[in-house]
């Protein structure tokens, strides 16, 4: 059964008992003072007769029964006693009698005397109230009896329970209606959003239900609404996600085509073998470093996908000392290639997570390097600042177009892209270096002008986790 089918089914339910057991009651108080009025006006006209008969006893013959009974004949003549059968007896005879005996055929308790009993009665001559009396003549006790119709009361009742009957009929019909209106447009905002809910589930994210009551209605309209945004951003972000993961397998597997062929090509040219010295070192050479290439390149994937916790071991160091380690282990390289390496820092303690940093440097001065052919030179500055410490890395290489600086972060984009191969990049080393700085809960930047070099500029801050004293 629908909510609306149970709505309409409840309010008119409610209709109904509410109007059935109102009208009930009203009809039936209505009537049962009704007939205490009928009944006490039956008892004061019965009271009346019986006084009549003690004044006529008291002021004349006791046992002169007649006067009696002529009173009672005066009485019925001009409508005075209002009853629909009346009898006067003595022990032994019946005195007076008027209407139907057979209505008063009735077995009452027998009063004191002077005093009268009633009983309401429902026969084939109808609804009525039998009264009696006992009343005392010199030695003898003459009973009165007598019966008043009750059926016009009745017959009012029951016409009123038919008018009822019809106005409960009609109230509960348009009851029904009403209820079926007022479940229909109670109903309609909740329809409305189901029928969002079928379109979202059918793919439809953009579809929003949008109610603007202010009641239960409009506000879960409006939770709903916020729901299916988040969950629209949700998705949206998986998908680009998934694109990006999907983007990144595939240049990863580029990648490995080039220096894998090389590999499989010179291993098989030295199984054949009968080959000279030179070529056979050549061979062994190549392999040797498109190996190490392999490693490194596997070693910047492995960091990538696993860089993503967020509980790293800060630890204090010497900025100075640091920065000289880092200038000691690349120089040598570097100065082969016909690079100078400068290194400055102040000698201030900071925290800093070092073997992430070292990489971090590592990929930037590399970077600087791949940028230039012989005779550079690349600066490396650092110093503290409050809460933790600023690398600036400059160089006096190619230098980059601004259209290329906000995509240089990207896994896998490389600026010069046959530059960049030729000498083992993969475009991995700033998408790992932008991890490093967001880990530190820093900021990396860059500033480039084609022809005259790079500046980076890295701000790391050592409250972004765990110290170690």
């Amino acid at each position: 059964m629908s909510y609306r089918l149970k709505l309409t089914v409840t309010i008119s339910l409610l209709i109904a008992l509410s109007f059935g057991i109102g009208g009930t009651l009203m009809l039936t108080t209505s009537f049962r003072a009704s007939l205490e009025k009928e009944t006490q006006a039956a008892l004061d006209s019965f009271e009346t007769v019986q006084n009549t008969l003690y004044l006529l006893n008291a002021m004349g013959d006791q046992a002169d029964f007649g006067s009696l009974s002529g009173a009672l004949s005066q009485m019925e003549a001009q409508k005075l006693g209002h009853w629909q059968a009346l009898s006067l007896k003595s022990a032994d005879a019946t005195l007076f009698q008027s209407g139907n005996a057979a209505q008063l055929e009735y077995t009452l308790t027998v009063p004191s005397p002077d005093q009268c009993s009633y009983l309401p009665v429902e026969d084939a001559y109808g609804h009525g109230i039998v009264v009696m009396s006992a009343l005392s003549a010199g030695d003898t006790t003459l009973e009165l009896m007598a019966r008043f119709d009750l059926s016009d009361l009745y017959e009012i009742r029951r016409a009123q329970q038919q008018q009822y009957l019809i106005i409960y009929a009609a109230v509960v019909l348009f009851g029904i209606g009403a209820s079926a209106v007022l479940a229909f447009a109670m109903t309609r905002r909740l329809r409305r959003l189901t029928a969002t809910v079928r379109k979202i589930s059918g793919g439809d994210l953009s579809r929003r239900s949008r109610l603007t009551s202010g009641d239960e209605f409009g506000q879960l309209s409006r939770d709903f609404d916020a729901m299916a945004d988040k969950l629209q951003e949700n998705i949206s972000r998986l998908e680009s996600d998934m694109q990006r993961q999907e983007s990144f397998m595939g240049a990863f597997a580029h990648e490995l085509k080039t220096p894998m062929t090389s590999i499989i090509g010179f291993a098989d040219l030295l199984r054949q073998g009968n080959l000279d010295e030179n070529t056979r070192m050549m061979a062994a050479d190549f392999i040797y470093t498109e190996g190490h290439r392999l490693e490194r390149l596997s070693f910047k994937l492995l960091d990538l996908l696993l860089l993503k916790k967020d509980d790293i071991l800060m630890k204090r160091v010497w900025l100075g000392t640091y920065l000289g380690e880092i200038e000691h282990a690349l120089s040598p390289n570097l100065k082969d290639r016909g690079i100078r390496l400068v290194c400055k820092a102040e000698q201030k303690r900071v925290a800093l997570e070092p073997d992430l940093v070292k990489s971090l440097l590592y990929n930037l001065v590399d970077n600087a390097a791949k940028a230039m052919d012989s005779e550079g030179l690349i600066a490396v500055y650092a110093t503290a600042i409050p809460g933790g410490c600023r690398f600036q890395v400059v160089d006096n290489g190619r230098g980059m177009e601004q259209a290329e600086l906000a995509r240089i972060t990207e896994a896998f984009y490389r600026v010069d892209k046959a530059r960049s191969r030729s000498q083992g990049g993969a475009g991995l080393g700033l998408a790992l270096c932008k991890q490093i700085v967001e880990l530190h809960s820093g900021s990396i930047s860059f500033a480039s002008e084609p022809g005259k070099g790079t500046r980076v500029t890295v701000t790391l801050y050592g409250k972004a986790g765990k110290q170690d004293a």
